[in-house]
């Protein structure tokens, strides 16, 4: 089986370095299009019913996103690209989809098309993209939803029902305001490039906390938050910890 793809990008440059790329290390795609700009890419998508698209986020005139909310319902799995101050970044990353910073990598090509192989031959529909639009209209802020992977499925959870993470073994506890912990397959530091822009601070290699729910800091130095759990914080952020939360108080 191939996936039939679609790639997406205003640089005529981007899309042929990207096809060689696919060529060489993803036998298992077939590039059936590359287009430029945003109507190209709907009228292409419409007519041949791809099974992926590599869709840039920045393009002149319309966005990805405006290509993406032109179809009531998506059929199509879908990598973005974007580049490191990409002002989506934080919603992708907190939103369970799939996507690729510029300069692409070819190992991290080969693991999103092995992503996305997979959820077309298990016929797995994106049903997430109502969540990443939400999450593009509330980047920086705690109505954010973040997508947390638990025992093959996600939850998703406002960023500000969360008051702290924990790490543990190679996984993390998410503690939650209604005092539920869900126990997530991804490690401590994920979650640490997930929220710190949503107001999280890692006051210690293994604790993540949310600020919103910073109580008391202890002279012992402990952290008391609002579930009356106390955290650490490590000796290397001590005076980082006081000046940012305790001083100006």
């Amino acid at each position: 089986m191939k996936l039939k793809t679609v790639l997406i990008d205003d640089e005529e440059k981007i899309r042929e370095v990207l096809a060689i790329k696919i060529k060489k290390h993803c036998p298992c795609v077939e590039v059936i299009s590359k287009v430029g700009n945003v109507p190209d890419a709907y009228q292409v998508i419409t007519e041949q019913k791809p099974d992926l698209i590599f869709l840039d986020i920045q393009m002149p005139g319309e966005s990805g996103f405006d290509l993406l909310s032109k179809f009531e319902k998506i059929e199509f799995q879908i990598i973005f690209a974007t580049g490191y101050n990409e002002y989506a970044l934080d919603a992708l990353k907190v939103s369970a989809v799939d996507y690729l910073l510029k300069p692409i990598r070819n190992s991290d090509l080969v693991e999103a098309v092995a992503k996305a192989m997979e959820r077309v031959s298990t016929r797995e529909k994106l049903k997430d993209y109502e969540l990443l639009k939400h999450n593009l209209n509330n980047i920086g802020s705690q109505k954010t939803r973040v997508a947390i992977p638990n025992s093959g499925s996600y939850q998703f959870v406002e960023v500000e029902k969360i008051i702290r993470c924990e790490g543990w073994q190679r996984y993390t506890k998410i503690h939650l305001t209604d005092g539920k912990v869900i126990v997530s397959s991804y490690n401590i530091g994920v979650y640490k490039d997930m929220l710190i822009s949503y107001g999280f601070y890692a006051c210690h290699k293994s604790h993540l906390i949310n600020q919103t729910h910073i109580v008391k800091y202890d002279s012992d130095n402990t952290v008391l938050l609002s579930d009356n759990s106390s955290v650490p914080v490590s000796r290397r952020k001590k005076e980082e910890f006081f000046e940012k939360f305790v001083k100006n108080i």
